[in-house]
């Protein structure tokens, strides 16, 4: 596993040394965009070049969350560490997210103990858990699907992009079953009979069964960012539907690790 913690020293370092660019190029593309390869989030490779000053504090956020680094990185603010900010960010966040659960959602999340995890006993992570997850994923693209690949215990997933529908009688699985399409430069993937599960433990989330999620994955002008957009559809736990976002860069020089999964819950 290679989540690292992110001082505010090594944001400050990242700004005077990695050349941390200020401004992304998400300009809409005309033709299907190549979304192939290997990315990573700032949790693995806060390092790379091309993060923007706003990205470094970002991460599996809310809309609104994305809205409050925007405000706390105008100059009223400057008097805050990059520690502060990302605490701050953080803070905001959950209460974003703890507003939009039932009163049940809550209670769940209260009162769950991660001693449960199924990772504890190597059972691999549910399809918001895997697109939650920070670690570098690969994209590879076939002719009838669309594959992502994780580390640690984030599940493969199948993206089908033939034209099939879902199917009628389809069992509930972690993973769902899941098909795409190309919006312009976006692919978007549709994600239902999707079993309860642990959606991402940090925050902390949950999902019931019959959860349905939208991801959308849009692709910069330069081909070098890819920005997640994962709305999750669950009235058990979600007075609404919830949406989180992240941002991954492509990191051609990146290899995943396979590490076997009793050596990452420590059985080993």
């Amino acid at each position: 596993m290679r989540h690292v913690a992110i001082p505010a020293g090594t944001l400050l370092v990242c700004l005077a040394v990695a050349g941390c660019q200020n401004d992304t190029a998400d300009t809409a593309q005309t033709a299907e965009p190549t979304i192939e390869g290997v990315w990573s989030t700032t949790t693995t490779h806060i390092m790379e070049p091309g993060w923007t000053v706003d990205e470094l504090f970002a991460g599996n956020l809310s809309p609104e969350s994305y809205a409050y680094i925007d405000e706390l990185l105008q100059p009223e603010y400057d008097h805050m560490s990059a520690g502060e900010i990302r605490r701050a960010v953080g803070d905001h966040n959950v209460g974003v997210i703890r507003d939009h659960m039932t009163a049940y959602g809550r209670e769940y999340a209260d009162s769950f103990d991660l001693a449960n995890d199924p990772a504890i006993n190597c059972e691999y992570f549910g399809v918001i858990r895997s697109v939650l997850h920070n670690d570098p994923i690969l994209i590879e693209r076939f002719d009838d699907r669309i594959e992502i690949k994780g580390e640690d215990m984030s599940s493969d997933r199948v993206i089908y992009i033939d034209g099939r529908d879902h199917p009628d009688d389809g069992e509930q699985t972690t993973l769902g079953h899941s098909i795409g399409h190309f919006e312009g430069n976006t692919l978007v993937v549709d994600t239902v009979n999707i079993r309860a599960n642990i959606a991402e433990d940090n925050l902390p989330i949950y999902n019931a069964d019959n959860t349905r999620t939208i991801e959308r994955y849009t692709l910069s002008e330069d081909g070098q960012r890819l920005r997640m957009q994962l709305t999750i559809f669950d009235p058990v736990m979600f007075r609404e539907p919830l949406v989180l976002e992240n941002i991954r860069l492509k990191t051609p020089g990146v290899e995943l690790l396979d590490a076997p999964c009793e050596s990452i819950s420590g059985q080993i």
